[in-house]
């Protein structure tokens, strides 16, 4: 910590055994970028900011749209038609200064995002449609960064984290988004079509920035391997274990 501001701003913080000092060091240090800036984008990016993560990409292509805010809680009315990067960066800043922020205005694709991610250390993937989320899985695995991914439909919610360049501790390879997709497991996530209850985008992007956080800290167990559902009408909670994809390598 560089000052007595820095002290008061994560004192809460400091006193948990599993992060204090060094965990905070540890996120200072740290780079996420964030792509997708909805339902779930909106409490993940207020988190992460509060929690003194040092740098934070951001990565949408949309306006804001009236229809947004039942979920997509940072932004207001008066923002509707303007860009969501424009107006996540100004509510990030505001947050927490100290925090460098850098926006994307543009959609990924296979021919811009590896050039977009390679500088940081974690993706967290709010995206809503599988294209998109198939093109930062492909990107992640080249380039050894690990995936957060997270997806909401109806009153559904599901999220996992993606180490597929890595081996688990029996020697196999982690599976990948690809393997989700292989199985079926999670639904489409098209909010426009299926609907969303916009609480259950709030908790699942909090779980998002709850794992990214872990994930940097190095504490508690991560969902690298696994599937965590949340079932909202029954408020009912399970983890899954993943198949490993055999079939997809791109090294």
């Amino acid at each position: 910590m560089n000052s007595s501001s820095d002290l008061e701003r994560y004192s809460r913080h400091l006193i948990l055994k599993e992060i204090g000092g060094p965990g905070l060091k540890k996120l200072k240090n740290s780079s996420v970028l964030i792509i997708g800036l909805g339902g779930l984008g909106s409490p993940l990016l207020q988190y992460l900011c509060a929690s003194g993560i040092g740098s934070i990409g951001l990565v949408d292509f949309d306006k804001i749209e009236l229809s947004n805010l039942n979920r997509q809680i940072i932004y207001g009315t008066s923002d509707v038609g303007k860009n969501k990067t424009d107006i996540a960066r100004k509510i990030a800043k505001n947050l927490n200064p100290s925090i460098n922020i850098d926006a994307y205005n543009e959609r990924v694709t296979s021919t811009n995002i590896k050039k977009i991610i390679k500088n940081y250390d974690i993706v967290a993937d709010g995206t809503d449609n599988l294209e998109a989320k198939l093109t930062i899985n492909d990107a992640c695995h080249y380039l050894k960064k690990p995936m957060v991914m997270c997806s909401v439909s109806r009153f559904f919610g599901y999220i996992s984290t993606f180490k597929s360049y890595e081996k688990d501790g029996e020697g196999l390879k982690n599976p990948s988004y690809r393997s989700l997709m292989r199985n079926k497991i999670v639904s489409e996530n098209d909010c426009e079509t299926n609907g969303i209850l916009g609480s259950i985008a709030g908790i699942m992007g909090s779980i998002q920035a709850t794992e990214v956080i872990k994930l940097i800290t190095e504490t508690g167990e991560n969902l690298v391997g696994k599937l965590l559902i949340l079932d909202g009408l029954n408020l009912d909670f399970q983890i899954i274990k993943l198949n490993r994809d055999d079939n997809f390598d791109l090294n």
